[in-house]
């Protein structure tokens, strides 16, 4: 039987990260960055338990690279590992140090996000050790305490909004700059329904769901990254993505205005 990426399980794992099989190569996305490692480059891919480990070649007496994902389905990941062991077998020849082989990509809109988020609690310990000063300067150190149980609640409260917030996320810009497609149901394989739509250079690209969805669903895709596609009914309006940065973002806010009054208080009284 052949081996194709849609009859290959694409993997889901802890911390936002995914790998999954594109014909020629396997697709790491960890974090802000995506590893492009082609099958010349793979000596083996081991299932272990709920963890899969994508091992590279590597010249004798070396130790090898080793990409893992964990906390993924244990079937599927046992059923990645078999086919694309299956696939290394008709590759022509091996590369003698596959790491030379993997590309990385960077993936900026999450990378630019984490930045801001580290930048913004960095200035929030600032502002707290500047305030403790002040207010113990103004004769009332005792402030201090509130003052930092405050800031906790902030970082608590801001980092999980400005995580939430959607306007570095290229999802909510599906609906209007997305390319809409149909997709024709294949079959239910490896625990997964799949369908299969292809985009406007006429490449094959699979979608895959635990629920069966009907013969055909309407998949809309970035143009300029068609691996990735979503069902449209899925894609929510930029004001709904936007509920839970605001449920928490707006009692951080008032948290840190409290937290700035303090040390007026202090000064004033």
């Amino acid at each position: 039987m052949s081996i194709t990426p849609r009859s290959i399980p694409v993997l889901h794992g802890r911390r936002n990260t995914s790998l999954q099989f594109e014909g020629e190569a396997v697709i790491l996305r960890r974090g802000d960055e995506e590893r492009h490692i082609p099958l010349a480059a793979i000596a083996s891919v081991r299932s272990d338990g709920r963890a899969v480990e994508v091992r590279l070649t590597a010249p004798y007496g070396s130790k090898p690279a080793v990409h893992r994902i964990e906390d993924v389905s244990e079937a599927a990941g046992a059923a990645f590992a078999e086919s694309v062991n299956g696939a290394l077998a008709d590759v022509e020849s091996s590369a003698p140090d596959g790491s030379a082989l993997v590309t990385v990509r960077g993936l900026e809109a999450g990378g630019r996000k984490r930045r801001r988020i580290r930048y913004g609690v960095g200035a929030l310990i600032l502002l707290l050790i500047a305030e403790t000063v002040i207010v113990s300067v103004a004769g009332d150190p005792e402030l201090s305490v509130p003052l930092w149980l405050g800031g906790l609640v902030v970082a608590g409260l801001g980092v999980p909004a400005a995580r939430w917030l959607p306007f570095d996320k290229p999802d909510w810009r599906l609906r209007k700059h997305g390319v809409t497609v149909v997709a024709q149901y294949q079959g239910f394989i490896d625990g997964m329904h799949v369908y299969d739509y292809t985009d406007l250079d006429g490449k094959k690209f699979a979608y895959a769901h635990v629920a069966f969805r009907g013969e055909q669903v309407e998949i809309v895709y970035d143009p300029h990254d068609p691996l990735v596609g979503t069902e449209r009914t899925f894609v929510l309006p930029r004001g709904t993505q936007l509920i839970p940065s605001l449920l928490a973002g707006i009692p951080a806010v008032i948290m840190l205005v409290l937290v700035l009054l303090l040390p007026v208080a202090a000064l004033t009284g």
